[in-house]
């Protein structure tokens, strides 16, 4: 809000800056003002993570059936430069070392899981964006007089967004979201990496 102001001719709206936009809101709000878009916040954030760890999980099964492999879930293969062992039985009777130089799940490379982990994350991002949308354009109103608000509720900023904007509206900035599913798809990676070795 306060981007590009702070000279004399456009002082800024928040010079005391997180303190002043939180007495704002209070001021013309009170608390229920510090939950704008909190319900529709919550659930994006629902449909998001079941996107993203429900779809990274069918994409590697996907993956593994087309190869042809039925392991069990929760199997694993430990590659060294001497042995290849799989499956939790003979590592459990001691067959297997620690110190292999590859663990991948399920049979699937580091490379196969980030490429997995990277479509799902854009798929996820892509497919929630709209109800982000939402969610931020009600959180830019709070603290506004009441009759300077665009939006009434979720509801009626979805249906403002269409009639002005088209469903384009709703994936304005949208870019340097996909670019964040990056680090998404490493922590999806990161997780699988780490199940294994624990």
């Amino acid at each position: 809000m306060d981007i590009g102001r702070g000279t004399q001719d456009v002082p800024r709206l928040y010079p005391g800056g997180t303190r002043d936009v939180c007495l704002s809101i209070w001021r013309a709000d009170g608390w229920r003002g510090l939950y704008q878009g909190y319900g529709i916040a919550l659930m994006g954030v629902v449909l998001y993570r079941a996107l993203h760890l429900g779809g990274y999980d069918a994409v590697k099964t996907e993956i593994l059936h087309r190869r042809g492999h039925q392991m069990a879930p929760g199997d694993f293969h430990i590659t060294n430069d001497k042995t290849r062992i799989s499956g939790q039985n003979n590592l459990l009777s001691g067959g297997g070392s620690r110190d292999s130089k590859s663990i991948s799940s399920s049979g699937l490379t580091m490379g196969e899981r980030f490429l997995a982990a990277q479509i799902v994350s854009i798929f996820a991002g892509t497919a929630c964006y709209p109800i982000d949308s939402i969610r931020r354009r009600l959180m830019m109103q709070a603290g506004l007089p009441r009759e300077e608000r665009l939006y009434m509720n979720s509801f009626d900023c979805f249906r403002r967004v269409i009639a002005t904007e088209g469903f384009r509206g709703f994936y304005l900035g949208i870019g340097p979201n996909l670019l964040r599913s990056f680090g998404a798809a490493l922590l999806l990676v990161s997780y699988d990496v780490f199940k294994i070795k624990t």
